[in-house]
C-alpha cells in the first residue's frame, strides 16, 4: 500500500550545533567540489525518480524505494552513521545569476521503519557556487522526530537570493544524521527546482502564441497556436479563422491547409486540469489522412529548453493520442505512447476503421501511477454500452508529472506537406477530475436501483440562477457540492441527514465566500456515502 499524503509541512531555517554546521559544509565542500558530470541546466532532471538516480549526483548512504507520490519509485537517503555529524544526499547543479532566487517544492517522509533521531533531520539546502567552489548556502528543515511518520509531507519555499560571484547553484536533498541517532531513512519525490525570474515558467508556457486568438469550445477557452513557425515537425502554424474554427454545433476544425505556404493548426486549453479522465471525441473518417498528417490528441508542457540530453525522463510531462500512418500508409494508424516514445514499452499502436461521420472517442485517465488509455465507438458518455475497440495501461517510468501540463490537440505535417489539404473534426473534449466515479452529464442510472439520483440543473445554461433536483430512496446522510473544471470546490450548497424523497437546491453563481464566479463549466455532485454521481453545468453571463 502506497503512503497517503498528510498535511503541509512549512519548512524552516533550522537551528543546527555549530559543529552540525561545521561537519555539514565540510562533507559538502569534500563531495561536491571533486569533478562532476554534466548536469541539466535547464530544468530539473527526473525529478520524481522514476529513472532511479539517473541525472542525479550522490554522496553517502543513498538508493531508491518503492512508497512514492507519483509513479512506483521515490528517493531514499539513510543515515550513513560514520559517528559524528553525518550527511547523505542527492544533488543537481543549474546555471545562476546574482540576485536569482529559486522557488523549491517536493514531498518528504519520516519513514516508520527508520524514524529520524532527536537531533537529526530531513534537510534540503541551496548552494551558491562561483566557478570553482561554493561560497556559501541556507539549510531547510522539511522534517524533524517530530514529523509523523510513514506519510508523505508536502514541502515548499523559495531560496534567497544568490549572492555576488554566484554563476550556479545547487538543490541537494539530504538526511544530517547527529551523533548517537540510530541510521534513519528520508524518503523524497516529485520535486522542483524553478526560478522565479522572468521568465518563470508559467509565462514560457505561451511563447508560441504571439496572434492572441482564443476560441470557446466544449464548454472550455483554448488558445489558438501561432502565427510561427514552431515544433512539432517543426511546421509553420496559421491561427486564421479559416484554419481553426469552431462551428454551430460547437465542433473544433482543425486543418492543414495551404495559404501563402502549407499551414499546421494546434490549439491549447488555458487552465491545467490535473489528473483526471481526458475524453477526445472525434468525427468521420480519421483512416483517410493523408500519410504526412498526423493528429495530435496530448497533454504538455512547455520546458525552457529543447536538448536531446533532457529527453530520457520526459521534461515536458507528455503523454499521447496519436492518429497517423507516418509517412508509411501499411502500418497501424493509431497509437498511445508516454514520451520518450523510443523508450522500450512506452509505444502501444493498434488499427482501426473510421465509417463517415462515426462518432469515436479517445480517452486518457491519468492518475499518479499509471495512465490508462481507451478507444470506443460513440460519445464520451457512451463507453459503458459501446464494446472497447483498444485499451492499454501505461505504469512505466514516464508518467506526466502534476505541474501545469495542459491538454493540446493539433493537426500537424510530418516528413514533409500532405498531398491535399487536410481537416479533422473534433466534436467534443471531455474532463471528468479524478475521484468522480461516473462521467458528467452521463444518462442516470436507474433510480429504483439507486439510493439516491441528481436530476438535470434547469435552466442548463443558465444565469443568474439554476436549480438542481434530486431524490433520496431512504434516509441518508447527503452532500451536493459545486466544483469548477480543475476539480476545485467552488460551493457547498447541501450537507445534511435527510429523510426519503424528493429535493431541490438553488445556485445563484457564487461561492463559499459569497462573491460571484467567473462563467464557465461547472460540475455539481450528490455524494451518499459511498456513493457519487457528478453533471456539468454552465454559466453564461
Amino acid at each position: 500500500m502506497r503512503s497517503r499524503l498528510n498535511q503541509r509541512f512549512v519548512p524552516r531555517v533550522r537551528s543546527l550545533p555549530l559543529r552540525a554546521l561545521v561537519t555539514l559544509l565540510t562533507l559538502t565542500v569534500l563531495t561536491l567540489a571533486l569533478p562532476q558530470p554534466v548536469h541539466a541546466q535547464c530544468i530539473l532532471a527526473n525529478p520524481s525518480f522514476e529513472m532511479g538516480s539517473g541525472g542525479w549526483d550522490q554522496f553517502g548512504n543513498v538508493g531508491t524505494v518503492s512508497t512514492a507520490v507519483h509513479g512506483s519509485a521515490a528517493a531514499r537517503v539513510t543515515g550513513p552513521d560514520y559517528g559524528g555529524w553525518d550527511v547523505s544526499g542527492y544533488w543537481q547543479q543549474m546555471d545562476c545569476d546574482v540576485g536569482e532566487q529559486w522557488e523549491v517544492t517536493g514531498y518528504v517522509q519520516n519513514s516508520s521503519a527508520n524514524p529520524l533521531g532527536p537531533q537529526s533531520s530531513a534537510i534540503v539546502n541551496i548552494e551558491w557556487w562561483n566557478s570553482g567552489s561554493m561560497m556559501s548556502y541556507e539549510s531547510h528543515a522539511v522534517a524533524t522526530s517530530t514529523t509523523p511518520t510513514g506519510e508523505y509531507q508536502e514541502f515548499s519555499f523559495t531560496s534567497g537570493p544568490a549572492p555576488s560571484g554566484t554563476v550556479a547553484c545547487r538543490l541537494v536533498l539530504a538526511v544530517l544524521q547527529a551523533p548517537g541517532d540510530a541510521p534513519q531513512d528520508i524518503y523524497y519525490d516529485q520535486v522542483t527546482f524553478y526560478s522565479t525570474s522572468s521568465p518563470t515558467m508559467d509565462e514560457m508556457q505561451w511563447n508560441d502564441f504571439p496572434g492572441g486568438r482564443v476560441i470557446d469550445f466544449a464548454g472550455y477557452d483554448w488558445r489558438v497556436k501561432g502565427p510561427g513557425y514552431y515544433g512539432p515537425g517543426p511546421s509553420s502554424f496559421s491561427d486564421a479563422e479559416s484554419a481553426v474554427w469552431v462551428d454551430a454545433e460547437d465542433q473544433l476544425h482543425l486543418t492543414i491547409t495551404y495559404l501563402n505556404g502549407w499551414r499546421s493548426t494546434e490549439v491549447t486549453l488555458e487552465d491545467a486540469l490535473g489528473y483526471g479522465d481526458y475524453i477526445f471525441t472525434t468525427k468521420g473518417r480519421l483512416d483517410l489522412l493523408d500519410q504526412h498528417a498526423v493528429l495530435g490528441l496530448f497533454i504538455w508542457q512547455y520546458g525552457p529548453c529543447w536538448d536531446e540530453d533532457y529527453l530520457w525522463w520526459n521534461p515536458y510531462n507528455e503523454f499521447d493520442v496519436e492518429i497517423s500512418y507516418w509517412n508509411n500508409p501499411s502500418q497501424d494508424i493509431v497509437q498511445f505512447v508516454a514520451q520518450p516514445w523510443d523508450y522500450g514499452g512506452n509505444l502501444n499502436r493498434f488499427d482501426m476503421t473510421f465509417a463517415d461521420e462515426e462518432i469515436v472517442s479517445f480517452a486518457l485517465n491519468w492518475t499518479a501511477h499509471s495512465v490508462a488509455c481507451r478507444a470506443w465507438r460513440g460519445g464520451p458518455y457512451e463507453e459503458a454500452s459501446s464494446p472497447l475497440v483498444h485499451t492499454w495501461t501505461y505504469t512505466g517510468p514516464h508518467i506526466p508529472r502534476p505541474e501545469e501540463p495542459r491538454v493540446h490537440m493539433n493537426l500537424w505535417q510530418y516528413d514533409g506537406p500532405p498531398l491535399t489539404e487536410q481537416e479533422v473534426v473534433i466534436s467534443a473534449f471531455t474532463f471528468i477530475p479524478e475521484g468522480w466515479t461516473g462521467v458528467p452529464d452521463a444518462p442516470s442510472h436507474d433510480p429504483q436501483m439507486a439510493v439516491a439520483s441528481l436530476h438535470p440543473a434547469r435552466p442548463n445554461p443558465f444565469n443568474p440562477t439554476t436549480t438542481i433536483g434530486y431524490a433520496l430512496r431512504e434516509d441518508a446522510d447527503v452532500e451536493i457540492d459545486v466544483y469548477d473544471v480543475a476539480g476545485r470546490r467552488v460551493r457547498t450548497l447541501v450537507r445534511d441527514a435527510l429523510p426519503a424523497g424528493e429535493y431541490e437546491v438553488t445556485w445563484d453563481g457564487r461561492n463559499d465566500d459569497a462573491e460571484f464566479v467567473a462563467s464557465g463549466v461547472y460540475l455539481y455532485s450528490l455524494r451518499t456515502g459511498d456513493v457519487a454521481e457528478a453533471r456539468r453545468m454552465v454559466l453564461l453571463k
